[in-house]
């Protein structure tokens, strides 16, 4: 028996690409991209994706001076490493690693690769199969196609040194030979969705009411207007001779270059004069009612952002700044550090042990002691002590003996609180 839910729809299709001899990441092959471009436009999912690179990076390697170790001839350095593979792990939940190797089957370099420009060769086609396509345009947002002779093809990563051989041989010899991918992807033969992908629509909601305040803005905050008017006191000119290379692209009558000018932060004071022979050609605006977008553009930019936060699993103290009372409390953001360390600790083992991996076939011993612990963030909420000398105020405050309303008073302009929060304390 089939079971058939129309209302789930797959976040992603995965389908063979035979022109490339790729899995399309989505159908237009472009999902990490355009994750990216609706990450980049949304302030929460930005403020959330560096919380999280943050947390998984930690405060470096526990080994001194492992950091600093150089691991290529571009002078990349272990840290960079972490850094640029946190940044990937905590958006996409994985990352990719490209090594090379010297003729003793010892890896000689180690690189990064964004994991956006990563596609999984096509299972079904012999040449591509055990192997990952690197491009740094999938989007197409440089050029309009993709030019298959600028994809470079990757071995599945192995250490093996007769595997290795095969490739070289295969290659055509070492001064051939491109390497390997080691491409971290918590699916099986599958590509993963980003950390937040339950919510990606929000990031584009938040998006567009940034977009929407911001045309507001330019327009000063002028009402939605009709103009009924019986004809134009100036027809534009748009019959000029290279109108049909222009398409599209009229000259505005003079009206119209007179009510754009009207508009604007820098116009909101200005008249505007508008010229007319008799009655019957006096043009009339009438403004038509619309909701009120401020109320609910604020309600639902707070439903948005909750929801961001909670997509990215990240602890509200560590991404609002204002708190739902004038009291800073350390306490809360040092539990919330804590939290989130215990939360992101998975990720900093995944990089942890991948490094570990890496640089075990490394022609160089770079970390002697083989310790390739991360250090997580320290729990130091450096606003422990105003937290407590403001409470031990408040707490002076409440049991002196001073009127109630003055009490009331000082609590919602010293201190911050809400009326209704200051009216409980003192009751």
């Amino acid at each position: 028996m089939k079971t058939y839910l129309p209302q789930i729809e797959r976040r992603i299709l995965v389908r063979p690409n035979q022109t490339y001899g790729i899995l399309n990441y989505d159908l237009d092959n472009a999902y990490p991209q355009r994750m990216l471009e609706l990450v980049a436009g949304s302030p929460t999912a930005k403020d959330c994706w560096n919380k999280r690179t943050k947390f998984i990076a930690g405060n470096g390697f526990e080994a001194a001076g492992l950091g600093k170790q150089i691991i290529n001839t571009n002078g990349l350095t272990i840290a960079k490493l972490l850094k640029a593979l946190a940044t990937d792990k905590a958006l996409f939940t994985g990352f990719g690693i490209h090594v090379n190797y010297n003729a003793n089957f010892k890896i000689s370099s180690v690189n990064y690769v964004k994991f956006e420009d990563i596609r999984m060769g096509d299972t079904d086609c012999p040449e591509t199969a055990d192997k990952f396509a690197i491009y740094n345009d999938w989007g197409r947002k440089t050029w309009k196609n993709i030019m298959r002779s600028k994809i470079t093809f990757l071995d599945k990563y192995d250490p093996d040194a007769a595997v290795i051989q095969q490739q070289v041989t295969a290659a055509g010899g070492w001064e051939h030979y491109k390497g390997q991918l080691l491409y971290f992807n918590p699916e099986v033969d599958d590509y993963p969705l980003i950390e937040a992908d339950s919510v990606w629509e929000d990031f584009e909601t938040e998006a567009g009411i940034k977009i929407f305040n911001n045309r507001e803005v330019t327009t000063g905050f002028l009402p939605s207007t009709m103009l009924f008017m019986q004809a134009r006191r100036e027809e534009a000119d748009n019959s000029k001779p290279d109108a049909d290379e222009f398409a599209g692209i009229n000259t505005p009558s003079q009206m119209e270059q007179d009510l754009g000018a009207f508009q604007g932060v820098k116009s909101a004071q200005k008249i505007i004069v508008i010229e007319y022979e008799d009655e019957n050609s006096k043009p009339e605006f009438k403004a038509y009612p619309i909701q009120n977008n401020d109320k609910l553009f604020e309600t639902t930019e707070r439903s948005v952002e909750s929801r961001i936060i909670k997509g990215f699993s990240v602890p509200k103290e560590l991404i609002n700044a204002e708190k739902s009372s004038g009291l800073s409390n350390g306490s809360e953001k040092k539990q919330a550090i804590i939290e989130f360390n215990d939360n992101t600790a998975a990720d900093r083992a995944d990089l942890a042990e991948t490094l570990a991996e890496v640089f075990s076939h490394f022609y160089a011993d770079i970390n002697s002691a083989n310790n390739w612990a991360i250090k997580p963030v320290p729990a130091i909420a450096a606003d422990d002590n105003p937290g407590i000398k403001a409470g031990n105020a408040i707490n002076t405050l409440l049991a002196s003996t001073i009127p109630a309303k003055n009490k009331i008073a000082a609590l919602v302009y010293a201190y911050g609180f809400k009326q209704n929060e200051a009216e409980a304390m003192c009751s």
